[in-house]
């Protein structure tokens, strides 16, 4: 049998304190990003990254690398190889910090596999393509006109399609809506909304049918994921997209039972908060056994988004990929980054695993928690 055990474990939770502390609503202070990072290293020489980005107000994170820290134990000595037995002794672990404090071990697994067999992760997969579109997030901003601005800009990048983080204040989030549309109508953009879960059933439906007169691509995250009524009565009522927040139905009888009840019109998956690439892989099954697409959430730092593109493009039943702009926010420690070309496209990194190579000195000067196990 192949053989990759691992040796040696170490976690580091990155403060990158040059990077902006952008909150994505009115009433969220600025928010701080710590990447928390996992270095898996076997005893033939290989090693694997997976990674987990947190948010927080006032400071930085170090909860969640508290809380991987917790799932180290018995790690040592298993064959990385063994992905999906890798990932069912995972799922068994205790720890406050659920699926988000498992999901970066997984990840670097399949970046070991991937070196092992000489192979990028998304081709080991399947390897249904090896560029897709991607479109830009936005941070939130206070004038319409910063807006306009930005989003001038990320065409002038190449996307061709843009996703408003707003107020999530349903007043002051109709105008602006209407003031985006009107001034960038005819421009061949396609734009979405995201409202982070902050609208009543009421003001979740107004704003649908609002999107959906207008021809945005889909309306993200309108109320909370667990308001499963309002979810079937938007995708009911209109014909937008409707897609969930993506960070509390993770796991895949969830999913399940949400497209089965006509909850979603995709599915909003991350490798990194939903256990890894293992369930992630899957689900893209599920979605496509119910005709839907998964749009992939990608959020965060380049390990982030390199685990959830590999998987994307392993598969047909997603149009875009996530890509926060402006890009420098989130690349603290590559030293390869993934980047949207002038046609819109992003493409596969190059390389075996995940493709990404990290600057290990710049990871330890940037980390406010690191440990090492062995």
């Amino acid at each position: 049998m192949k053989q990759s055990n691992i040796k040696r474990i170490e976690l580091y939770a990155v403060a990158d304190r040059k990077a902006d502390p952008v909150p994505w609503a009115d009433d969220q202070e600025p928010l701080y990003y710590t990447n928390n990072i996992v270095r898996l290293i076997t005893d033939d020489g290989l090693e694997g990254v997976g990674a987990t980005i947190s948010y927080t107000e006032e400071d930085f994170d170090k909860c969640v690398l508290e809380a991987m820290k917790s799932v180290t134990p018995g790690m040592i000595g298993k064959n990385a190889l063994m992905t999906e037995q890798f990932h069912t002794w995972l799922q068994g672990r205790c720890t406050w910090g659920g699926l988000v404090a498992k999901s970066p071990f997984d990840i670097a697994a399949w970046d070991i596999k991937g070196k092992k067999f000489g192979m990028p992760i998304y081709m080991m997969l399947g390897g249904a393509r090896n560029k897709m579109l991607s479109y830009a997030s936005t941070p939130l901003f206070h004038s319409h006109q910063e807006y306009f601005d930005f989003i001038e800009k990320c065409i002038d990048e190449g996307f061709t399609a843009v996703k408003l983080h707003c107020h999530c204040v349903f007043e002051k989030d109709v105008p602006l809506v209407k003031a985006v549309d009107e001034h960038f109508k005819g421009r061949g953009i396609e734009l979405m909304l995201d409202t982070a879960m902050y609208y009543n059933g009421e003001q979740s439906l107004k704003m649908a049918k609002l999107l959906d007169e207008l021809g945005w691509y889909w309306y993200e995250a309108p109320c909370s994921d667990y308001d499963f009524k309002t979810y079937q009565k938007l995708v009911k009522e209109t014909n937008i997209e409707i897609s969930s927040h993506g960070n509390c139905l993770l796991t895949l009888p969830e999913v399940e039972y949400a497209l089965a009840n006509d909850m979603w019109s995709d599915v909003r998956q991350d490798a990194t908060v939903c256990g890894g690439i293992t369930p992630l892989n899957k689900c893209f099954a599920i979605a496509e056994a119910h005709g839907k697409p998964l749009e992939i959430q990608s959020w965060g730092y380049t390990i982030t988004q390199a685990a959830n593109l590999h998987v994307a493009l392993a598969h047909n039943n997603g149009v875009y990929f996530e890509q926060a702009f402006p890009y420098e926010n989130f690349e603290y420690g590559a030293k390869n980054v993934i980047r949207t070309d002038k046609e819109g496209f992003v493409h596969a990194p190059e390389g075996d695993g995940l493709g990404v190579e990290m600057d290990w000195a710049a990871v330890r000067d940037a980390s406010i928690l690191s440990y090492i196990i062995e």
